[in-house]
């Protein structure tokens, strides 16, 4: 909630209130300093005149008003009293650095974890064209390391511009001071900044190049890490090493670069204005005969500006470091937020009681808009009954699914229901009904129990034990040391592949969605783990009246299905069953006799 109170909920932005409240803050605490170095005029003229109050209030009106306000409080002027006066209003200006310090940290933090939870859901509900394009490594380093900085852009600019403002208020109190010598300083402060126009334009681009840089190393390092086990089957170990190291040195290069272009504002404005402080005092006394205390309070509040003028050129310096950060960063969640998948209709999805239609189905990947994926596909798929979808790779089978869920759209053509449009149901009530097992099982580091129960978080034991049972995973869960509690490790890493395989499918099924969609569930098995998913598919046949969409390479897989669907080059090639297809001379036939490994069908297998 602090988040959404602070920002506005669009970006990577803060509330104009905020801002104001801020710069505000700067102001005041600002406005009680100053109050405290111009006591210290007072407190030198009184040093000056030994005491004598009435002299200095004959002489000068600002005592006349000092005296005045003091005899309101009670109070009696006097060195002491003047001192703790100055002291005072000091208290008062480190109350007010230290309420803008604190409102800074939470605010800053509040926007940081509130645009990190935004790019994540937009990402989550991107459309799948948008999050086939994205690295996940660029994702994860624009919401990690480009947030930071481009939270530091986004405070930056708003001190700046408090800078700005003690800037104004610190000159308009010199002015009133003497008007040349603040031309004069003003003058000397300027040439300080003009000094700084080269470091301010190689920052700007050595900002870019970091970006650049920390996008190749986060992408690299986030695509090796889930590789590693290939990496070390292949023993490239080193050469990864090495492509890392070439990555994180050329990291290292670009942020040493940048940090080299802050360390010269600390080289060439503090001995400009140092040495400035000096020619001040000559100045005032050889050629406008300034009064000790005006001197030694101009000079306490040029010096007082000195970290000022520093912090406004380093202020200026991580604007331009840190904008490519805040940029890639809006960048993301405009492109995330502009990719956001339509929700269609009203109407909520409940069952599936006669079919899904596919009727002259075109769609085109936009990498390759001239070869349609589907090639106006018409086909039923028939409810309560198993259909399987075969054919070559590249065929448009995974395509043709997922237009199902809704992830992809057809181009033309549409989708029938149980003989309505499928973009008049609600996305999310759709989805819903329907339950989806990978080609590679995608098991989460908890206890099986939990990973099943992401297909239902309220799934009760016995659901979770049913649906383990349907796939044919209870035995094997059974006798884990810690059955449903152990651990599955990373990736699912402690699982057999088939036990890998069955989990996931348990955890389709405790849903008990109407549609189940499987994606090459057997491809990456043994026999015997493809003989057990075949059991598990039977049991599911008998025991429940989903409808079963299963995409499959192994063909013995399917062959019981009620109905095989087989595809080549975006069409419908065939349709029958197993015995149908199996007697003809099409593309099913052939493979079938190929995976056999004999010249054609056995007898036992084609009935």
């Amino acid at each position: 909630m602090i988040g959404k109170a602070q920002t506005n909920g669009e970006g990577f932005r803060l509330k104009r209130t905020t801002t104001a409240l801020l710069l505000l803050l700067q102001l005041a605490g600002t406005v009680m300093e100053l109050l405290s170095l111009l006591i210290l005029l007072p407190v030198f003229q009184f040093v000056q005149a030994k005491g004598d109050v009435a002299t200095l209030v004959a002489q000068n009106r600002s005592w006349r008003v000092l005296t005045a306000i003091y005899d309101f409080l009670g109070l009696a002027p006097a060195l002491s009293s003047l001192l703790v006066t100055s002291f005072f209003f000091l208290m008062l200006r480190q109350s007010f650095v230290y309420a803008r310090l604190r409102y800074t940290a939470w605010v800053s933090q509040a926007l940081i974890a509130d645009v990190r939870a935004s790019g994540f859901r937009r990402h989550l509900m991107a459309n799948t064209e948008y999050q086939d394009n994205e690295e996940a490594g660029t994702i994860v380093n624009d919401l990690t390391t480009e947030v930071q900085r481009g939270a530091d852009f986004l405070f930056s600019t708003i001190m700046l511009k408090g800078m700005f403002v003690v800037l104004a208020v610190y000159v308009a109190s010199l002015l009133a001071i003497s008007v040349p010598m603040t031309l004069t300083a003003l003058m000397v402060f300027g040439i300080a900044l003009f000094a700084l126009r080269g470091p301010m334009r190689q920052t700007a681009v050595v900002g870019k190049e970091v970006v650049a840089a920390n996008q190749h190393m986060s992408s690299f390092m986030v695509s090796r890490l889930d590789l590693a086990r290939l990496i070390r089957l292949a023993g490239t170990e080193r050469a990864e090493t090495a492509q890392m190291d070439a990555l994180t040195q050329h990291q290292r290069n670009m942020l040493y670069k940048l940090y080299v272009l802050l360390a010269r504002i600390e080289i060439i404005v503090e001995p400009i204005v140092i040495g400035a402080g000096f020619l001040f005092i000559g100045v005032s006394v050889a050629v406008f005969q300034m009064q000790i205390g005006e001197i030694g309070l101009f000079l306490v509040m040029v010096l007082r500006l000195l970290p000022v003028v520093k912090e406004t050129a380093r202020k200026r310096q991580a604007i331009r470091s840190s904008r490519p950060s805040f940029d890639a960063v809006n960048r993301r969640l405009d492109a995330a937020k502009a990719a956001q998948e339509t929700q269609g209709g009203t109407r909520p999805f409940e069952r599936l009681d006669n079919a899904i239609t596919f009727e002259k189905t075109v769609f085109a990947y936009e990498s390759k808009p001239h070869v349609p994926a589907l090639n106006g596909v018409s086909v039923t798929i028939e409810a309560h009954k198993t259909t399987a979808i075969v054919g070559p790779s590249g065929a448009g089978k995974s395509t043709l699914i997922d237009m199902i869920p809704r992830l992809r759209h057809p181009q033309s053509g549409r989708i029938l229901i149980d003989g309505s449009n499928i973009e008049e149901f609600e996305l999310q009530s759709l989805r819903q009904g329907i339950a989806y097992a990978p080609q590679t099982p995608q098991v989460f580091n908890v206890p099986l129990i939990e990973h099943i129960r992401y297909g239902k978080v309220d799934a009760t034991l016995d659901e979770v034990e049913h649906a383990a049972e349907l796939a044919g995973a209870l035995e094997f869960i059974r006798a884990l040391p810690d059955q449903f509690e152990t651990p599955a490790g990373q990736d699912g890493g402690r699982l057999s592949g088939g036990q890998r395989q069955r989990l996931d499918l348990a955890r389709a099924l405790v849903r008990r969605s109407p549609i189940l969609l499987l994606d090459e569930p057997t491809s990456n098995l043994d026999a015997q783990s493809v003989a057990l998913f075949g059991e598990a598919l039977s049991r599911i046949r008998r025991e429940t009246d989903i409808t079963v969409i299963l995409i499959g390479h192994h063909l013995p897989t399917v062959m019981g299905a009620d109905r095989i669907v087989v595809m080549q080059d975006g069409e419908i090639a065939e349709i029958g069953n197993h015995a149908k297809l199996a007697k003809s001379d099409g593309w099913y036939s052939r493979a079938f006799r190929s995976q056999q490994g004999q010249g054609g069908p056995s007898r036992k297998a084609a009935e």
